[in-house]
Order: C-alpha cells, then structure tokens, then sequence
C-alpha cells in the first residue's frame, strides 16, 4: 500500500462495508442504508483501493468478506464502539445526568446490577443501561471488542488477561438453594452428605461454576452427584427449583439482591472452598466514561445495603 491509508479511510464508506458483509448483499446494504446500490459498489471500492487488498468475495449469491475483509470488520466495529463512547462522554460531560452505558454480567451477577440500577435509575432518570448477560469468556470477548464497557463477574486466574483492570468488589460464597416449601429449607446443621442422593439442578459440565462445586464436593470426600436436570439458564433453575424438589448450587447473592428472593432460600449447609470474588472488569487502556465511574462507585455502597447475611464480605 501506497502513503498512509487511515488518511484516506472513510468512516461513510466503512459503514458501508459493514453492512454489505453483514447482509450478503449490495441491494440489501443500500436498502438498509437508503442509498443506491452503485453508491454501495462506489464505497466499497474506495475502501479498497485504499487498503490496497480485496474485502468482498462477488458472486452471484451475493458478497461475502475476505481474510482482509474480516480483519477489517473486526477492527471497525472497535472504532464505532469507541466512537459511539466518545459522544455518549461528550453527551455525559455537557449534562452530568445523561449518559449511556452498555455493562455485561454473569447470569448470577445480573442481580447485583439490577440492585445497582435501582439505586441509580431514580436519581438519574435520564441515564441509559443496556445489559447484556452471558458466561465470563464470552463477556470479556465483548469487553475487548468495545461492544460492552465493564463486566462484572466472579474472577478467576487472569494468567493471560494483563490488558484488563480488575476491582473487587466483595466476595460471595456459592450456596445449596432449595424451595422454601421444600423440607431442607427447616432443617438445620445439614450436611453435603446428607444431600447427595437428592435430584440436582446443575449447569453443563464445562460450565466455570461446575468446576469450584465439583472441588468442593470432592474437598469434602464425595462423589460429585449426576444432573437430574442441566441447564445453564438461571430462570431455568430458579423455576425448577422454586416449584419442586431439586437442589441447585448458585452463588448466594442472587437470594438477596437486591431483595430477599420469592421462593428460593440457602440449604444450612457450607460449601467453604466455593468462596471468591466478585469484581468489575475493564480494559486497562480505556478510560471509563463518567456514567461507568458512577456505576463503579455505586456498587459497593448498594451491597452493603443489602442485607447482611445476602453477601459475605472479607
């Protein structure tokens, strides 16, 4: 390539790409943009002439994008995230009170967001949240992507992870949950033992959480039981659970945050070796916008409102 091309890149014709590798299609991509098509062909041809490389494969199916062309999405979707950012902080900067933050949790942790936006929603009634939930390496693909700003997850090793910032913000042990109809709700000083042979509600076997309640079985000298039910959705589970016999093991925040849980109680029973901790994660190189900040510093005064007993905390 000839000179320096960011200088001859432009953000029109890289949303142009977008949506033509997106689609399939130049017709569909100058529908969805309400441009003509030769527009889209035009736009895609000064992108690459100033790349130098070719970013759609033509056929008569439609387009699709090359090696090139993959690496470029890839990267542009960063730049729009990140642009989309720095209006929002322009936005943010202007009026203190309006913002937009896109955040992303565990399932289990979701609770503690939602305890989080009760607490800011009503004084900041123009702020916009946009959640998304999904396991750990899934979210911090995101995170690295610029499609979400924070994550809050319970941490793991961060071998590998050196371009992330983590916060802990308290820590939380995994709990035995049952209905509170179901006998072991009453009883007390109950044993892991004791509950073995009862039917389960687990999450797949290559889940993370599977693997800290599979040790803690095992620390404690017991096979660990075999899935009545699997299922990775927590609604799943909190309605099994709720309306039945099954046991579950879920991290002991989402029977507390931000309110007490309707039909779901802790089994009097400890599970020590599944304590950890809980934090907000972000990427070392980007600086959080102001309605990230305000979410960041408004979580640990809201838990520890929480119910005492909802979080255990060093």
């Amino acid at each position: 390539m000839d000179g320096d091309p960011d200088r001859r890149i432009k953000l029109r014709d890289l949303k142009v790409f977008q949506a033509a590798a997106e689609t399939g299609s130049m017709a569909k991509a100058a529908a969805h943009l309400a441009i003509t098509q030769p527009a889209v062909s035009y736009a895609i041809a000064e992108l690459e002439g100033a790349v130098g490389v070719p970013l759609l494969e033509r056929s008569s199916q439609g387009v699709r994008p090359t090696v090139y062309g993959r690496a470029l999405l890839e990267r542009s979707a960063i730049v729009f995230n990140e642009l989309r950012q720095g209006i929002n902080e322009i936005a943010s900067l202007a009026d203190p009170e309006v913002g937009e933050l896109r955040i992303a949790t565990t399932p289990p942790m979701s609770a503690v967001a939602s305890a989080v936006f009760n607490n800011l929603v009503p004084r900041y009634p123009r702020m916009r949240f946009e959640l998304t939930v999904g396991p750990t390496d899934v979210l911090l693909r995101q995170l690295r992507q610029r499609d979400v700003e924070i994550v809050i997850s319970r941490l793991a090793s961060m071998a590998g992870n050196e371009d992330l910032s983590v916060e802990t913000l308290f820590h939380d042990e995994l709990v035995v949950i049952c209905s509170k109809r179901s006998k072991w709700a009453r009883r007390r000083n109950v044993s892991l033992a004791d509950l073995v042979g009862e039917p389960w509600v687990f999450p797949p076997a290559t889940g993370f959480l599977t693997g800290i309640m599979r040790g803690e079985f095992e620390a404690q000298g017991l096979k660990f039981p075999q899935a009545t039910v699997t299922t990775s959705c927590t609604y799943s589970l909190s309605v099994l659970i709720g309306n039945g016999n099954f046991l579950g093991i879920h991290p002991r925040a989402m029977l507390t945050t931000p309110n007490e849980h309707p039909l779901l109680t802790a089994v009097d029973v400890r599970l020590p070796t599944t304590r950890g901790a809980i934090g907000l994660i972000a990427l070392k190189d980007r600086s959080l916008s102001p309605v990230a900040k305000l979410f960041a510093n408004s979580v640990a005064p809201v838990m520890r409102n929480i119910q005492p007993t909802g979080v255990s905390r060093n």
